[in-house]
């Protein structure tokens, strides 16, 4: 068995069993379906298209869903809206058809319990800054080429300021990836969606009440002119990845022209940063008051932090920067 079947074998298996993972997609989607279509009103138009692909796509053929990325509860809180519950709880039982995501490993995998129970809900964790060649990613492709379903925000991270952001080409090298392994594309179904930001906006802990979501499916993919090139000698891959993700950026964008607008939370984030900031001083002012305020010993130089005026001067320009960084497409 080769290296990558035997990351497979790990990575894939249900800690805690068939029955727990029905189970913890069970619970999980309750929840998430409790909040989006109970407290919250969720309308989904072209619904049927992604039942369809969900739920009645031909044996084999691996389905990709792509969306706009904007609050910490896109996933699995739309996935839970728009999908039958008995679906979820029997995953692992009567099929395996639930869809597989990816985590930062930062932030889903911090601990063994946070492990298991994201292994278990098929979200697999994916390293900050280790591109894309990274196993995990080779792993997610071989779900698509076996005839899985994966789900993923090309956009990489939560887009704070409400609109679309750049794609990135990881995207379209996934879809080359898949259609090597098994000779054919994976059907690929982009979704736009609007109002999450303000059920889970970034600053909240809990979900609020009262608003609206609406979700926009669109019609599968035909990226048959550009795959045609995915593995081909001569062809420059990269460049072949780039094309395929343009034209997944492509449909969401037009997606996007039709849906309501989602909020602005450029300030809130900026809010958050200035936070980490005061964090992180307070910890260097601690550290510096542990270590003594004298002359110090041999080697060891004084701990200088810097001034009110500076500090806020330094907050001022992140909560700048983290506003344009956001609208510079």
């Amino acid at each position: 068995m080769d290296a990558l079947h035997d990351i497979d074998d790990e990575i894939l298996k249900s800690p805690w069993g068939k029955l727990g993972r029905g189970a913890t997609f069970g619970v999980v989607s309750g929840a998430g379906k409790l909040i989006l279509n109970v407290l919250n009103t969720t309308t989904v138009t072209n619904h049927e298209t992604l039942l369809s692909a969900v739920l009645k796509r031909e044996p084999g053929k691996g389905l990709l869903t792509i969306s706009n990325h904007t609050s910490m509860f896109d996933d699995p809180g739309l996935v839970s809206s728009m999908v039958p519950w008995a679906y979820f709880w029997t995953d692992g039982i009567t099929h395996n058809g639930m869809r597989y995501a990816m985590c930062a490993a930062d932030v889903c995998f911090r601990n063994a319990f946070l492990r298991q129970f994201f292994l278990t809900g098929k979200t697999l964790p994916v390293k900050r800054g280790e591109g894309v060649d990274q196993p995990v990613l080779n792993v997610t492709a071989g779900l698509l080429a076996r005839g899985g379903w994966v789900h993923v925000f090309p956009e990489g991270r939560i887009n704070v300021d409400g609109t679309l952001g750049p794609c990135k080409w990881g995207v379209g090298k996934l879809v080359c990836d898949a259609r090597v392994r098994c000779g054919e594309d994976p059907l690929v179904l982009p979704f736009y969606h609007s109002g999450m930001g303000r059920v889970l906006p970034l600053q909240a802990k809990v979900p609020s009440v009262g608003h609206s979501v609406e979700v926009l499916v669109g019609e599968p993919m035909d990226l048959s002119s550009l795959t045609c090139n995915c593995g081909k000698a001569g062809m420059d891959q990269q460049q072949v990845w780039k094309d395929i993700t343009t034209a997944m950026f492509a449909a969401l964008q037009q997606l996007e022209k039709g849906a309501p607008p989602n909020p602005d939370q450029s300030l809130a984030w900026a809010e958050i940063l200035k936070e980490r900031e005061k964090v992180k001083l307070a910890k260097l002012k601690a550290q510096g008051a542990e270590g003594g305020g004298g002359g110090g010993g041999a080697g060891v130089q004084p701990l200088v932090l810097p001034s009110p005026t500076a500090e806020a001067a330094a907050a001022e320009a992140a909560a700048a920067a983290v506003k344009g960084a956001f609208n510079w497409m």
